[in-house]
């Protein structure tokens, strides 16, 4: 009663816990979900800003690289800066050339037009003055010797210096590095190179460089706020990967200096690590101060920088994370509300089952009671004996039959060992197959003779495991049935048969005397043949029986086809070959353990087709036909006929090999051949009628 209330109750509340963690992993999927498609859209909104920002960039690199190529191309600048560097090189410099004047001139009036000047100031000074502001244009000869500079040109440093270098050698618009002052103010050069005027010889093709120098805080920084801000958080940085770290190159909200902050490019989740080893890639990461950012970045064509578009998560993300927790509070509640609905129904229908289940453990008793009662009926009437064991073969259950057979009741039996009950003799082959059923797990049968009260009878015996009964596990149900009567009808039954036969091969040899023994001789080569190819004791026993009655059809043959001297005409040939048919005939009515009339019948069809009566072939052809093939064929070389003498054992073997492959079974030959070495008696066989 306890099991039957207690097992529903465990299913229901699994029941219930499995509907309510289905139901959670349904809500985070589906937050998840919403989850990532605030992601993929801010993706989307950080990307575009980054790309309109990046173009901002180029353009603005683009027209610096375009205003100063076109006063590089400036011929009447091309002419003047040669003609100077050419005074310059002569003995007598002391003079100021004409051309340094208009040169002067032509700088400052580029420096205001394309945006050079210094804080307002369009004034020159002399090449050789300390420059001492960010904002500059100036102009230097093919030695690298700064010829005019307007007064906001900052004094040329290292970075500077190697962007006029490189240009004057490869001929190509050079940016510099992104350097700070001794102010720290961040600058930026553009190096230009001055074609040379034609006809002029130098080695790089260029008679000059122009140089630009930005302010990076009053051109180029401000590109990064270009457009409107997403938010309060929004941030653009300009970054670069140097030496194993991630460089800085604009101003952070968190401070410091640009080009001076830097961080190791080996960190996972760092923002900017990951926007410059993996350009376009978009996250949650960790900016600079350690807080959490979506961050997306883009390479700038032009430069080696990156830029990275970062945005506060917890800002970007405050209505997603609202719109979540609203969802997760009322699909749980929803949740909860449906598992209380649940519980509430079940605890009304636990209480109708009740009910039913009473009234169905009632009927229930009432069933097995006449299912016992059945039970007894059926076993206590049949003539087996049966036991059921346990799984250390003590009997659960005997059978009425068995306890009138060793005379005491069948509850006294309970308990009881198998030894104890029908003897230790009867029992241990008993225990060997029960033994033999726990390793393979399949039904034992077996045949024993044993001596149960007194009276030795022949047992067919049965042993099934039952894996279950009740709350026994691995019990045996041994059923034994008495066969002694069967057992003596059957071996009177195979006496009787065994003597048909051997007057059937009577008659055959009193009908053709050069067949006498014959059939005999057949089934002796056959046999030993079969034990040598170690044939199955069902198997010996078919070839046997067909060996003895092959040639029984012959009986129709007429007498003087069998003894003819000469030659058969195709009509006797026919004739002859029926006898296989004829004994088939005779014998089909019979009934025969195994194939023995497919053997009778297959005895003279050959391996390649051409034997008779269906032109059998290869495999279609039984294992026992072909045995009983060459074992007729050596009896009948090795025997006188009327058309001829027997031949020697010797030569008949080697005719057979001849054939072998052919007509017989190589592996048939092949035992025979093995077995007629140690069969010396099988010569008297060649004595002539």
């Amino acid at each position: 009663m306890k099991t039957s209330i207690t097992r529903p109750v465990w299913g229901g509340i699994l029941a219930l816990v499995a509907i309510l963690i289905a139901g959670s992993l349904l809500i985070s999927a589906y937050v998840q979900k919403e989850r990532q498609r605030d992601l993929d859209a801010w993706s989307i909104r950080l990307g575009q800003v980054a790309e309109t920002r990046v173009q901002a960039i180029e353009d603005w690199l683009a027209l610096q690289q375009q205003s100063l190529n076109e006063l590089a191309n400036n011929a009447s600048l091309q002419l003047y800066l040669w003609q100077l560097s050419q005074h310059r090189d002569s003995a007598d410099s002391s003079d100021e050339p004409a051309q340094l004047g208009y040169l002067r001139n032509l700088i400052l009036a580029s420096a205001e037009r394309y945006g050079f000047t210094a804080d307002g100031q369009q004034s020159l000074i002399t090449a050789n003055v300390p420059q001492r502001r960010a904002n500059g244009l100036a102009l230097f000869d093919a030695g690298q010797r700064r010829v005019v500079a307007t007064s906001g040109m900052p004094e040329i440093g290292a970075a500077l210096a190697a962007a006029v270098e490189l240009a004057q050698q490869t001929g190509r618009v050079t940016f510099s590095e992104l350097v700070l002052d001794a102010h720290d103010r961040v600058l930026f050069g553009i190096a230009v190179p001055v074609p040379a005027v034609l006809g002029a010889q130098t080695d790089s093709g260029s008679s000059g460089v122009i140089l630009g120098v930005h302010n990076a805080a009053r051109t180029l920084y401000p590109l990064l706020n270009t457009g409107v801000a997403l938010t309060a958080g929004d941030e653009s940085l300009l970054l670069k990967s140097e030496d194993r770290q991630v460089l800085y190159l604009s101003p952070t909200r968190g401070g410091g200096v640009p080009t001076r902050k830097s961080l190791p490019l080996d960190r996972s989740n760092l923002a900017a690590a990951v926007a410059v080893t993996e350009p376009g890639s978009f996250g949650l990461f960790r900016n600079y101060l350690g807080h959490a950012v979506l961050a997306t970045s883009r390479s700038i064509p032009s430069s080696p920088w990156v830029l990275s578009q970062q945005v506060d998560a917890g800002e970007a993300l405050q209505e997603s994370n609202r719109h979540r927790r609203f969802i997760i509070t009322s699909f749980s509640l929803l949740l909860f509300f449906f598992a209380a609905t649940l519980v509430a129904a079940w605890r009304h229908g636990s209480s109708v089952r009740a009910r039913h289940d009473a009234e169905a453990l009632r009927n229930k008793s009432l069933a097995l009671q006449k299912q016992t009662e059945l039970l007894h009926a059926v076993t206590d009437n049949t003539e087996a004996l049966i036991m059921l064991l346990d799984d250390q073969q003590q009997l659960l259950f005997a059978n009425t039959r068995l306890a009138t057979r060793v005379n005491t009741d069948a509850h006294e039996l309970t308990g009881q060992s198998l030894g104890a009950v029908i003897g230790p003799a009867n029992a241990q082959p008993l225990l060997a197959a029960i033994e033999q059923l726990h390793a393979n797990g399949e039904i034992q049968h077996c045949t024993r003779e044993m001596s149960i009260g007194g009276d030795t009878r022949i047992f067919q015996c049965s042993i099934v495991p039952v894996d279950r009964l009740g709350e026994r596990f691995n019990a045996i149900l041994l059923v034994m049935q008495d066969t002694t009567a069967l057992r003596l009808a059957q071996r009177k039954h195979a006496t009787l048969l065994r003597r048909l036969v051997d007057t059937l091969m009577q008659v055959v040899d009193l009908h053709d005397p050069y067949s006498a023994n014959h059939s005999a001789r057949m089934a002796e080569v056959a046999n030993a043949i079969g034990r040598e190819l170690k044939l199955s004791k069902a198997d010996r026993q078919t070839l046997d029986m067909a060996a003895s009655l092959a040639n029984l059809g012959k009986i129709f043959v007429p007498r003087e086809i069998l003894t003819k001297t000469t030659a058969l005409t195709d009509a006797e040939q026919d004739l002859a070959q029926r006898h296989v048919q004829y004994g088939v005939e005779m014998l089909e009515d019979l009934e025969f353990e195994g194939q023995v009339l497919d053997t009778i019948r297959q005895k003279q069809e050959h391996l390649d087709g051409s034997g008779y009566p269906q032109a059998l072939s290869g495999d279609d052809i039984l294992l026992t036909a072909r045995i009983l093939a060459v074992a007729n064929a050596f009896v009948a070389l090795v025997s006188p006929r009327a058309y001829r003498d027997a031949i020697s054992i010797q030569a008949a073997l080697d005719r057979l090999l001849q054939d072998a492959g052919v007509k017989y079974d190589r592996h048939v030959v092949a035992a025979l051949f093995h077995v007629a070495e140690n069969r010396s008696d099988w010569s008297d066989w060649q004595t002539t009628i």
